[in-house]
């Protein structure tokens, strides 16, 4: 600040005789200038020796353009005092050609409280070096075509630096290393050949509401222990990223605008952490944050969009906290899991990649929680190779091809997620793949719920898969499933799909309220079907034909528009212990080239009950049931193990709210009774038993 008292002492510097000034030498003005005194230089080029000045309370002002020139590797100015203001002044160092060195500056404040106001500094060596525990001001200063650095900060340094221009500096624009702080704001950097700004050491500079653009390579490199803040920066244009983060570095890093660099937005490496949050990311070639090699930063509430190469990219042995993050309409994959990546995503909205949403592959693992994945071009969520991710609560919705896409060798685990509306299926497994789902709610896939293919031995348990178009469950090629306590309903095609040679298990399941066949299975299809209740088709319940065999034991069928069971073409299953309600419509029909066994089935005793190659049988078929008094002893030997005889059964049907983890518990009951009754009146969740009155 420029304060001149009526007392204080006036020098004029001057190289116009005619001004009358006391010196023509800066130099000799500074040796005979006292405490308080006031230095007024006048318009002109003045080669100088190199100055120091250690009094205090000294103003050096410049009238007019006042270019100070020193033809040495010693700093134009060192300034080692409290108070002093050096203002309006071009500052010049001309040290020997290509002169490179961290101690060799055209201005060096070692100590004190200077300031130094709307000056030039430029030269062939260094711009600024601040240093010990000096805390300068300077202030619309301009830095320009220095070499090494613009300005760096050392020791226990404290620098406020604000309005400065840096640009076109062969080296970094700013340094902070050792243990200095200061602060760095409203800043223009530009043109560098190296990085804009480095800090290192044990630094924890500020650095607020600057503007860094143009850069030959980043913006900021942050390394080592720093733990600087860099706050409501916008960095853009620069030939690397625009913000790395390495070695042990710590720093907080909030508000900026990190966009258009050649390289990716932030990288995180090298065992770094730092918390980064509401940054805006956008239009970097490549990704917009990349984490590798130890690093475990956290993100929180970022918006990270239109990346060329991806919007979070994390490779090799990594961490890290993802949070609250908008993570938007970057290419090839929103998110992508590399080598043995293993993060935390939580509440993240992933959405609109002209790629994949989350692209998990090789050994990753992570937990993604709660987030919102939708509308990505290709899979919303794709898993390769030998990951195995968990993915809990999260919404998966609309994409414009499969919503999990799981293959290779993966070895996810999947539950309470919402699986919805995607065009190529809801789920889809290919390979070896073998994830285990359970408890997520499938629905309205345009192109079916859950396909399994390949080999792939997928383990679902207490899903609603529901309302998809082409099967709720389709299982295909050499997949082994194994499929427990799910409930499939309600699709427009077929519920549950087994071809090609495909086996598994299925057990325990509900499959109802299907257009077509609630069951089918066809080609050289093998499964095992048991305990399920397949029930309220359009169509039969049980379709078995082409070449399939089979294992369906214990299942109860029933209440289907067509056959509950139709066995044709070279059919050859093995049937036992079943229940199969048809009300008329038809039991267990085979057509005449259809084999198998089929032994102590219950057949409900209707009309159409068996039929064979075309001709209805009206007699047992071996050990099977259909005779009323059959219906009791089986009813009574096989379902209740007391040996009492019923005289009516009765299949009861008790709708109740979905609930996943409790489904089918109370809304099927077969009940038995051991006397007559009259007219039954019963109420939601009635089960009549042997001995009720």
């Amino acid at each position: 600040m420029e304060v001149e008292s009526e007392t204080a002492t006036v020098l004029h510097v001057s190289q116009d005789p005619s001004t009358g000034a006391a010196f023509t030498s800066l130099s000799e003005a500074v040796r005979a200038a006292e405490v308080g005194t006031v230095i007024r230089i006048g318009p002109g080029v003045y080669e100088e020796l190199p100055i120091v000045i250690y009094r205090e309370d000294l103003q050096i002002i410049g009238e007019g353009e006042v270019r100070i020139v020193c033809k040495s590797r010693n700093p134009v100015f060192r300034l080692l005092a409290e108070r002093l203001l050096v203002k309006n002044l071009t500052l010049y160092q001309e040290a020997e050609e290509d002169t490179e060195s961290e101690s060799i500056a055209c201005l060096i404040v070692e100590s004190g409280s200077a300031t130094v106001d709307t000056c030039t500094i430029c030269g062939t060596a260094g711009g600024v070096l601040v240093t010990r525990a000096a805390e300068p001001l300077l202030c619309h200063c301009t830095i320009t075509d220095c070499l090494d650095f613009g300005i760096k900060v050392w020791a226990n340094a404290k620098p406020n630096v604000e309005h400065c221009t840096l640009r076109d500096l062969k080296g970094f624009g700013i340094v902070a290393y050792g243990k200095s702080a200061g602060r760095f704001s409203h800043c223009d950097l530009s043109g560098m050949t190296h990085a804009a700004i480095v800090c290192g050491g044990k630094s924890t500079t500020e650095f607020d509401h600057n503007l860094i653009h143009d850069c030959h390579q980043g913006g900021f490199w942050v390394q080592e222990e720093s733990e600087c803040s860099i706050l409501n920066n916008e960095v853009h244009n620069t030939r690397l990223a625009a913000f790395q983060v390495g070695g042990h570095a710590d720093p907080i890093v909030s508000g900026n605008i990190a966009r258009d660099s050649q390289g990716g937005g932030i990288v995180v490496h090298e065992n770094a952490k730092g918390t980064y949050c509401r940054n805006e990311v956008k239009g970097n070639r490549l990704a917009g944050v990349g984490v590798t090699d130890d690093a475990d930063p956290t993100f929180n509430g970022n918006v990270i969009s239109d990346g060329q190469s991806g919007g979070i990219v994390l490779h090799g042995r990594c961490f890290g906290v993802f949070e609250k993050n908008r993570i938007v309409n970057n290419a090839r994959a929103n998110v992508g899991l590399k080598g043995t990546a293993n993060p935390f995503f939580d509440g993240n909205t992933v959405s609109g990649g002209s790629g994949y949403g989350i692209w998990i592959q090789d050994n990753s693992t992570g937990m993604f929680q709660n987030n919102v994945i939708e509308r990505n071009a290709f899979a919303n969520v794709a898993v390769s190779d030998c990951a195995s991710p968990i993915l809990d609560q999260n919404v998966i919705i609309d994409g414009l091809q499969m919503g999990l896409l799981l293959r290779h060798n993966e070895r996810g685990v999947y539950r309470n997620n919402r699986i919805s509306g995607h065009a190529s299926g809801n789920v889809v497994l290919l390979d070896s793949a073998s994830p285990v789902l359970t408890a997520n709610q499938i629905t309205h896939g345009r192109a079916g719920g859950v396909l399994a293919r390949g080999s792939s031995t997928p383990t679902l348990i207490r899903n609603r898969i529901s309302n998809n178009e082409g099967a709720n469950l389709a299982v295909l090629d050499d997949s082994c499933p194994t499929i427990t306590g799910n409930f499939i309903t309600d699709a427009p095609a077929r519920g549950l799909v087994i071809i090609s040679k495909a086996s598994g298990t299925f057990a325990h399941n509900v499959i109802c309220n299907s257009d077509l066949a609630n069951v089918y299975v066809g080609g050289d299809a093998c499964p095992k079907l048991e305990g399920n209740v397949i029930y309220n088709g359009a169509a039969s319940g049980l379709v078995i034909e082409d070449n399939a065999k089979g294992e369906f034991n214990q299942n109860l069928i029933s209440g289907h528009e067509q056959p509950a069971v139709a066995v044709q073409g070279h059919a050859a299953p093995t049937m036992q212990r079943n229940i199969v309600m048809h009300g008329g419509s038809g039991g267990v029909w085979l057509d005449e080239h259809a084999a198998g066994s089929f032994l102590h089935n219950f057949v409900e005793p209707a009309e159409g009950a068996w039929r064979i190659g075309g001709e209805v049988e009206s007699k047992l078929q071996g050990d099977n049931l259909t005779a009323q008094e059959s219906v009791w002893e089986y009813g009574a030997s096989v379902l209740f193990p007391h040996q009492l005889k019923p005289d009516k059964v009765v299949l009861v049907y008790n709708p109740c709210e979905y609930n996943p983890s409790e489904f089918g518990s109370a809304q099927l009951s077969l009940g038995m009774s051991t006397r007559p009754h009259g007219p039954l009146s019963l109420s939601a969740g009635t089960c009549l038993f042997p001995g009720a009155a």
